[in-house]
């Protein structure tokens, strides 16, 4: 183990986790005859136990075989020192090798400095000694590897400049104090440096020409001999003054640091636009994985992919929205077939600072899944009852205020009790208020559940079944609570004109309806051929981008003026919404 065993460690496991991968996909080798019921770890661990005892008889053989005909390392590289003696530029080539060799080294994650220390000290001239045929270490670690190997102060300064926001720029500005000092795993490892082949061309190839300047600087004049021996970790510029007792050491780093800079600014961008890439696909990816939200399926949260990871973290960005009161609510407008305005739907609106507005279905169901679902649907319903009381105290009126609700919040006794208190705290009738039972998510079946449906009923407050016909048991749900409208899912909507068992079906749904005493609510209504179709299939409400888009409180208020069913009472005045609403 140790410095000395770590390339050699790093080699075997990558290559023992190969050979078993490719062992596994041979089915001849597969031949362990364990029960498929028995327990899944002794399953694996069995079947498994033949294809290790193989990879490691392998590699075994593969190391008495190299130990026999390979040589040390450190016996190879040391003749390169020879080779460069007998030229008159041969400091150049070692100079430039030995930049070269530490950023390949660390380029496979390997410590480089280690390395040349382990394996080619024969290059180097004795510490404060000065030979046109070696190498100089200070020479390396003062004017070559500034901010840590690679010239990775370069880096960040590219960095800070060409990115404004996004990992690459919160990662350099976390390393800026360890760079100070010369220290960059973080960089290595983090951004990453190490195996990037977008950064592979400047990480190499920048220490190397800063090498070879830096020497031939050295043999000109142009900076002075280096006197002092400078602790690696001496920050940059106050490293170059105090190794050469000049301030030409100091100027000749700020070049260095400059043409850094500009030699990995295209790689940067050209890095950041792959970033911008593989953040929309992994959002795209984590959005569609939450969203497909099943009871058969893992939640998005507890994924243990990039999917997961972007879940949890929006998940933890959508608690601070909340705590913070980022999130907003619109309002859509709902018509009767007579065009009159009979009520508004609240929508949540959720102005995510990095990836602009999110769906409010993704919040909802992290919210599901994270456990957040009754403090973000309280939220809402209070800001609902605050926005309807506040429209009524302007004369805007009648009409309903319908407010999406999760059938997980059915499962708090409390939420009746709770829901009486805001009305009576803001002055609303209970029929003033109409709870959408969303279809997107089961219903638990269970005592508990139907008492809380019955006590809502009892308090006066009117149900609705959202997205009735695509979710997990609308008819059943029927018999279980009284249910005040149907609102047909957006899809049939869309698609009546074009499809006659798309018609037959809305048609079956507008009976139940009337059978039901419940008025039959139609969502995503564009057009006026699209309505008269749903109209006569026995619709009775409309709601959609025919009438308006969902419009903020300020917007909802000019619009019930001049559609509501009664005069105000006072002169309108546009509703400023908090800044959050604005926001939103």
């Amino acid at each position: 183990l140790g410095l000395g065993g770590m390339l050699l460690g790093l080699g075997v496991g990558l290559a023992t986790g190969e050979l078993l991968q490719w062992l596994s996909r041979r089915r001849r080798l597969n031949r362990a005859l364990v029960p498929y019921d028995t327990d899944v770890s002794f399953y694996h661990a069995l079947r498994a136990t033949p294809l290790v005892m193989l990879a490691a008889l392998a590699v075994l053989l593969v190391a008495w075989g190299l130990r026999a005909v390979w040589p040390p390392l450190g016996s190879v590289l040391a003749p390169v020192a020879d080779w460069a003696a007998q030229r008159e530029s041969g400091v150049y080539w070692l100079t430039g090798l030995a930049a070269a060799l530490n950023q390949v080294v660390w380029f496979v994650g390997v410590h480089g400095g280690h390395f040349l220390d382990r394996h080619a000290m024969d290059w180097f001239a004795a510490p404060g000694a000065f030979d046109l045929h070696l190498a100089s270490r200070p020479l390396l670690d003062t004017f070559v590897l500034m901010g840590g190997s690679g010239a990775t102060v370069g880096l960040l300064l590219a960095v800070l400049l060409a990115v404004k926001e996004g990992s690459q720029r919160r990662l350099a500005q976390l390393s800026l104090l360890p760079s100070a000092f010369n220290i960059n795993e973080t960089l290595i490892y983090g951004l990453p440096l190490a195996l990037n082949p977008v950064y592979a061309l400047p990480f190499i190839g920048m220490p190397v020409l800063l090498a070879l300047l830096s020497q031939a600087a050295l043999q000109a004049g142009l900076l002075p001999p280096l006197t002092v021996a400078v602790p690696w970790t001496t920050p940059p510029l106050l490293s170059g003054w105090l190794a050469t007792a000049s301030w030409q050491g100091a100027a000749w780093q700020a070049f260095e640091i400059g043409l850094a800079t500009a030699g990995y600014l295209p790689f940067v961008r050209l890095a950041e636009q792959r970033r911008v890439r593989q953040q929309a696909a992994a959002m795209q990816a984590a959005t569609e994985a939450i969203l497909t939200d099943q009871p058969w399926t893992t939640p998005a949260v507890r994924r243990q992919d990039s999917a997961g990871l972007i879940a949890r973290g929006l998940l933890q960005d959508l608690r601070q929205a909340l705590r913070h009161q980022r999130l907003g609510l619109a309002y859509q407008p709902q018509h009767d077939a007579a065009g009159r305005m009979v009520g508004v739907e609240a929508l949540l609106r959720w102005p995510h600072p990095r990836h602009g507005a999110l769906s409010p279905l993704v919040a909802v169901t992290l919210a599901e899944q994270g456990g957040d679902i009754h403090r973000l649907g309280q939220w809402v319903l209070v800001e609902a009852c605050a926005c309807k009381a506040r429209l009524n105290g302007l004369g805007l009126g009648p009409f309903r205020m319908s407010v999406n609700l999760s059938p997980i919040q059915l499962e708090d006794p409390a939420l009746p009790d709770w829901l009486a208190r805001q009305l009576a705290q803001h002055g609303l009738d209970p029929d003033e208020l109409e709870l959408e039972i969303t279809e997107g998510q089961a219903i638990q079946n269970g005592a508990g559940v139907d008492e809380t449906l019955a006590r809502l009923v009892e308090l006066g407050v009117r149900l609705a079944m959202d997205d009735f016909g695509m979710g997990h048991s609308s008819l059943l749900h029927l018999r279980r609570f009284q249910v005040h409208a149907i609102k047909i899912d957006g899809s049939l909507a869309r698609d009546v004109l074009v499809n006659e068992t798309i018609a037959d079906i809305i048609r079956t749904i507008a009976a139940l309806g009337r059978a039901q005493r419940a008025n039959v609510v139609a969502e995503f209504v564009e057009s006026v051929a699209q309505r008269e179709a749903l109209q006569r299939l026995g619709c009775d409400h409309f709601q959609g981008f025919l009438y308006s888009p969902p419009l903020s409180e300020g917007e909802c208020a000019a619009y019930l003026a001049r559609h509501g069913r009664a005069r105000p009472s006072a002169p309108i005045r546009i509703v400023q919404p908090p800044a959050h609403h604005e926001a939103a």
